[in-house]
């Protein structure tokens, strides 16, 4: 369940044109700005790269592509350039994916069994498509493919890593769709309020039991246990959160939405109840 040493790069420089030119790695949803979002989802990286014009805490490092607004893939080689002792992979994500944490838990949770010659892992959408901005990719490999692409700049991050061996990750219960658009924001914001709205007793269960509240993740807990009710077995949702619960007391090192994808996925040998 270790997660091999990673840095991560988080690019956080484009334009937001539909959304009227606002800096979408400051949206927020569910009270975070969407580049808090990304960086506690990059929590553990031995180095955080935010590529963009926008704040950063203490300990991350900021850069900029050159010339500034030269796309994605651009970002990436100036994100890879700020490090200054790579490790062995690289998390990459854009700054506006509001599910980063449980993305970044289904790519590590895949992780250590990818076979030697693979170049990365890169998260799936709903229709099998690859998304590049939501991926963990060897670092010899993305320096691999950038010298052999030659200059970056206005080209797609598809186009740049197109001779990897990349495997893909399904989503299983992460939602990997980003924000562009005022509606798409809306919806964000309606389906993480209500778990937002209970941060505070999550907090004040766990003083007086003294937990650890950075330890729950409750939309990771609500995405399993809704997942299991969906199956057709809502009975056996609290059963799984329990299951949760006893895992991350076994495993204490472990990340909790890592252990939540892989209890999502065991749903894959559970018994599906017959349509009545």
């Amino acid at each position: 369940m270790t997660t091999p040493p990673h840095d991560a790069v988080i690019l956080a420089g484009g334009r937001g044109a539909r959304l009227g030119g606002v800096s979408k790695a400051d949206l927020r949803i569910g009270g975070e700005r969407l580049l808090d979002l990304a960086l506690r989802a990059a929590s553990g990286a031995a180095t955080t790269v935010v590529v963009g014009d926008v704040a950063v805490p203490p300990g991350v490092l900021l850069t900029r592509e050159r010339p500034p607004l030269g796309g994605p893939a651009a970002g990436l080689l100036a994100g890879l350039d700020a490090v200054a002792e790579p490790a062995p992979w690289t998390l990459v994500l854009a700054c506006d994916l509001p599910d980063a944490v449980a993305i970044t838990a289904r790519l590590r949770a895949a992780l250590p069994p990818a076979p030697p010659d693979a170049d990365g892992l890169v998260l799936t959408d709903a229709t099998s498509t690859p998304q590049h901005l939501a991926a963990l990719y060897r670092t010899a490999s993305l320096r691999r493919a950038y010298a052999a692409a030659g200059d970056p700049t206005g080209r797609s991050l598809r186009s740049v890593l197109d001779g990897l061996t990349l495997l893909p990750v399904a989503p299983g219960a992460a939602r990997p769709e980003d924000v562009d658009t005022p509606e798409q924001l809306a919806r964000w914001e309606a389906s993480v309020a209500e778990p937002a709205a209970w941060r505070a007793f999550v907090e004040d269960f766990c003083a007086r039991l003294g937990l650890d509240a950075a330890r729950v993740d409750e939309r990771a807990v609500l995405r399993l246990t809704r997942r299991v009710a969906h199956a057709g077995a809502r009975p056996m949702a609290p059963v799984a959160a329990h299951l949760w619960g006893s895992a991350l007391a076994t495993h204490p090192d472990a990340d909790p939405s890592a252990l939540a994808a892989r209890l999502a996925d065991a749903l894959a040998s559970a018994p599906i109840p017959e349509e009545p």
